[in-house]
């Protein structure tokens, strides 16, 4: 296996023979070698360098009541990655997505469903306010000593995933040794594409005397990432996917013989820098207050401000018909829909209505606290227990701004070149009509009249344009060609402003616990544990479009666009004139220039797609503050909610458990055996949605459906670990589990999909219809419910060397799922002319996950003498096969897998280990996903394989210094995604390679 190969993976059975053979070889070579001392009773790994890393791994997986995975720092801020959602991507079933190249949200054995715990309670974060997926993109690692991953259930664990929990640990006073420590870091973060030189510094300042204790750590980073895009036009708002299963206009058209294909809206090429803001800290104090009691209390805060500045150039046929691009290379797929066979294309000609540039900007603001009150008793007697009181809050602002720089003069995709405006908008060389002195103003006079031809090829590597340099007719005169008109900034025109689908989310949650355990000095059972936890989580969510208003009346609209004609039939606000007798009505968009109201840019970088010239767009920073820019342009602006997207929603939670340890078998068989009831209460308020407001697909807020209901769950768990011999443990583990859907699936509402009619002599021509929607929203629906079940063995050979393997099985209880449905709903202008498809969640139920882990961490050290040239190397690999049956089928009535889930995962890192040099690699593979089910007419979206190498390396100059140099994804992997089959092409995602050096210290 090459693993510097980008594309494509040959993974399906190499990665899991080097993981198996590398496991028993090892077995086998080492067995006679592999003794721990009877003597040695190892209570704490003081962690230092790789090898301490993975010992302290090892010791927590070994010592665990369950089946556990571990994380440990090397030292003090050294988890060698920049996210912690990166670090956690090297457990053994735990598959992460990035964003912008950066570790981000991850799932456990495929799904998603996954609990976030600090230091043993329930976490609040900031990308998490209305989801229970874990998000950690805001969250850097510096801040963590390590984490855990548990994959079954105890009853003592408090709230768990169903497919597993995660608990991130930070330090604490009591951790250090007596006086004070101190430790700091600071490091230069630069990308082969941004070429920005990104500061980062981390501190830590320790001070305890065996009886008081205080801690204070903190992070700062600033970092530009570039990433960029081609393929479907989801790059733009509105321009989302595939406008249909098929391209209607071609079913049994000449030429086509019945032959069924995809059709597309439009493609587009983008590239984003992401900047990214990021300020955590954590502090925290421990009193012994002596007699056994101990006092913690710690303050966890992250921030980050983010912008995604865009920046890119759009083929589509939005709002004109279908038929607008012919394959000219495609193949049967043997799959049937609409009476016709489904070929999927590699090459077509296009001939789009519209070549555009667009720019947005998504503006991120994330906060987040969360707060621990922990008493503790442990007297040396019986019985121990705890006390916690959790505060937490998180907020998260998203701010988007968007506009379009139309090439076209108009009458391709209005049928018209002139706009009629008024008075104060006329422009030198405009006609002057109507009662009041408006205006006929050219559209954009220097742009295209007709269809640009252009070719566009997906059967290499990255997709080929061309075509730009054929003649195109226009006001660029004969000759001028598709690029003369792109690299001339005065053929572009704004054709729409907007600063849509805008969030503010905040999200409090609080919880009390107690729990205490008393140890039994015989018998069978040495302990019994019990415990009560309340806990609520209430969620604010409120999504929002801005309006502003345009033309002499001031009509508000939310399309600041050329396209949208002030018309609205009364009471509605309407502007225009006479003119010959006749109403006419303004245009809610005058002719502007690129240039008019903001700084133009000229971007020919699109990634590794080929063929596009340069074009002009507006510089992504201008929308920086997009209300700003609103109130600026157009005078103000209006916030108006979107009620089927806001919503509010709280759960509350008490829960009991009581758990009793146990021993037997001369010590050889330990578990425990547990329940837990949880008793929840649910309320969830939802806006009913009138008729849309005028000039925007933004409807009314007409009322509240408020939701109760309670429903309780009782969850037994048992864990059993068996010493086979003195170095291997067989675990059986069996738990059910409950975890609330996302508070989104419990309260939005009805939202739906516009677009313009321009269907000729169609009755609503010129008009915005539905033509769609969803229902996304459910609060009658069950939580997600499971039955879990592990069977491992783990075999120590050594202190810092482990080989396991695991078979488990989830068995899906509840779940949500997905479906298209019928329903008559309302145009515009508010009247219901027609049914559409609208996607809602429903019930499901019976889906299973299972699969098998194996993993080796090897420490040579541990079996070889101190001489051999080995001695001070190691590996760390685990494979993790997760098939799993979810809801649906595909297009060939194939049942589908767990949305976000691969069947196969593979990590391999091998390090080194010197007296002052330490060096890691660490590889990761995923296969490939499902990325979106049955939302493309039919066809399932997929994400290919993925491989990704990271490098990391350090040397200790003395005791106190140490430089470093790390490298992410530094075969510039990318995302590959298509529609069912892979040669049908949908979209691919780059992130570039990044580079960090810096210098650590401790003092």
């Amino acid at each position: 296996m090459n693993i510097l190969t980008n594309k494509k993976h040959s993974f399906p059975l190499s990665a899991l023979a080097l993981s198996i053979f590398t496991a028993f070889t090892c077995s086998s070579a080492f067995a006679q070698q592999s003794t721990v001392p009877e003597d040695e009773d190892i209570e704490v790994i003081n962690v230092s360098g790789i090898r301490g890393s993975q010992e302290a791994s090892i010791f927590n997986k070994r010592n665990a009541a369950t089946v556990v995975d571990s994380i440990a720092a090397t030292d003090i801020g050294k988890l060698p990655d920049v996210t912690i959602s990166d670090s956690l991507q090297r457990i053994s079933g735990v598959q992460i997505r990035r964003s912008a190249g950066e570790g981000a949200s991850l799932n456990i054995r495929g799904l998603p469903q996954v609990v976030t715990q600090l230091n043993g309670e329930q976490y609040l974060g900031a990308n998490s306010v209305v989801s229970t997926q874990p998000n950690f993109s805001d969250i850097p690692s510096p801040l963590f000593r390590g984490a855990d991953v548990f994959k079954n259930a105890t009853a003592n664990l408090g709230n768990a995933g169903i497919t597993g929990t995660v608990n991130l640990k930070t330090y604490r006073p009591f951790d250090f040794e007596e006086g004070q420590t101190v430790s700091g870091t600071a490091e230069i973060q630069r990308g082969d594409e941004t070429k920005e030189s990104d500061p980062n510094v981390s501190a830590l300042y320790n001070w305890q005397n065996g009886k008081v204790g205080f801690l204070v750590s903190g992070t700062y980073a600033n970092v530009n990432l570039a990433n960029s895009y081609n393929g479907l036009n989801t790059g733009s708002p509105g321009d989302a996917g595939w406008t249909d299963r098929t391209n209607a206009d071609e079913i049994g058209a000449p030429g086509r013989d019945g032959r069924v294909i995809m059709g597309a809206q439009g493609f587009s090429a983008w590239n984003q820098g992401t900047e990214r803001e990021r300020i955590g800290f954590n502090t925290s104090t421990q009193v012994d207050l002596g007699e056994g009691f101990v006092f913690t209390a710690d303050l966890f805060y992250t921030e980050q401000e983010e912008f995604n500045r865009k920046v890119g150039v759009s083929a589509t046929n939005k709002w004109g018909p279908r038929g607008w691009f012919t394959p000219t290379e495609e193949r049967a797929t043997g799959a049937m829909i609409d009476g016709g066979e489904m070929y999927a294309w590699q090459q077509a000609e296009l001939y789009p209505s519209r070549l555009k540039s667009f720019t947005q900007n998504d503006v991120y603001n994330n906060q987040s606290t969360n707060i621990n009150l922990q008493l503790d008793y442990d007297n040396g007697g019986a019985f121990t227990g705890e006390f916690r009181a959790i505060i937490g809050r998180a907020t998260q602002e998203h701010r988007h701004g968007y506009n379009e720089g139309d090439l076209t003069n108009g009458s391709t995709t209005l049928g018209r070149t002139t706009n009629l405006v008024p008075a104060d908008k006329c422009q030198a060389g405009d006609t002057v009509v109507g009662d009041e002195g408006g205006c006929l103003q050219a559209i954009n006079a220097l742009g295209y009249s007709e269809n640009p031809h252009l070719s566009y090829d997906t059967t290499g590597e990255h997709p080929v344009w061309s075509g730009f340099d054929r003649p195109l007719a226009g006001g660029l005169g004969n000759g001028a060609t598709t690029a003369d008109y792109m690299a001339n900034v005065d053929s572009y025109n704004i054709g729409a402003y907007s600063s849509e689908g805008n969030e503010n989310a905040r999200g409090d949650m609080h919880a009390f616990s107690m729990k205490g355990k008393y140890l039994l000095e015989s018998g069978y059972i040495t302990s019994i544990e019990a415990g009560v936890r309340y806990g609520d989580r209430s969620a604010d969510y409120e999504r929002y479009n801005l309006f502003s208003p345009v033309q002499s009346a001031g009509c508000e609209a939310q399309w600041k666009a050329t396209d949208v004609l002030l018309s609205a039939p009364a009471p509605a606000c309407s502007d225009g004139e006479l003119v010959n007798g006749e109403f006419m009505p303004y245009a809610a968009l005058e002719h502007i220039g690129l240039n008019q109201n903001n700084n133009v840019i000229q971007v020919s970088d699109f990634g590794p797609v080929e063929g596009i010239p340069a074009v002009w767009a507006v510089d992504p920073a201008d929308y920086d503050d997009p209300e700003a820019f609103h109130n600026r342009v157009f005078g103000s602006s209006t916030k108006q909610v979107i009620p089927g997207n806001s919503f509010t929603a709280d759960i509350a939670e008490m829960s009991y458990f009581v758990q009793a340890n146990f021993e037997g078998l001369d010590g050889e068989l330990t578990g425990n055996v547990g329940l837990r009831v949880v008793e929840t209460d649910l309320k969830v308020k939802q806006n009913i949605a009138g008729e849309n407001l005028a000039y925007g697909g933004t409807a009314i807020d007409v009322g509240d459906v408020v939701t109760e209901r309670s429903y309780t769950d009782v969850l037994p768990s048992l864990n059993l670990a068996y010493n086979l011999s003195e170095n291997v443990v067989a675990r059986l583990a069996f738990s059910e589990a409950m975890t609330p859907l996302n508070l989104n699936q419990y309260g939005e509402g009805l939202r739906l999909n516009n677009a313009l009619d321009s269907v000729a002599d169609s009755p609503t021509e010129g008009q915005f219809i539905v033509t769609g929607g969803s229902l996304a929203g459910n609060p009658n629906l069950d939580p997600w419910r499971s039955t879990n079940y592990d069977l491992s063995v783990e075999y120590y050979p050594g202190k810092a060397s482990m080989i396991s393997a695991a078979i488990f099985r989830v068995e899906i209880d509840s779940f949500t799922i997905s479906e298209t449905i019928d329903m008559e709903m309302p145009d515009a202008d508010g009247v219901v002319r027609r049914s559409v498809p609208i996607s809602t969640l429903a019930q499901g139920d019976g889906g299973t996950l299972e699969g098998f882990e194996v993993g080796t961490k090897i420490a040579f050290s541990d079996f070889i003498d101190s001489d051999s040239l080995l001695v001070n190397f190691g590996i760390d690999s685990n494979f993790t096969y997760s098939p799993s049956e979810g809801s649906g089928t595909d297009i060939y009535g194939n049942q589908n897998m767990f949305n976000d889930n691969s069947e196969r995962q593979f990590n391999f890192i091998g390090w080194y280990q010197g007296d002052r040099f330490e060096a890691r690699i660490a590889y990761n593979y995923r296969s490939e996903r499902l990325a979106g089910q049955g939302g493309w007419g039919a066809l399932n979206l997929f994400q290919e394989d993925t491989a990704y190498v990271d490098v990391s390396a350090s040397y200790d100059i003395n005791d106190i210094f140490t430089v470093y140099a790390q490298g992410s994804n530094i075969t510039g992997e990318y995302e590959d995604y298509y529609l069912q089959w892979e040669d049908q092409y949908a979209f691919q995602n780059y992130y570039e390679t990044r580079y960090i050096v810096g210098v650590r210290a401790k003092f």
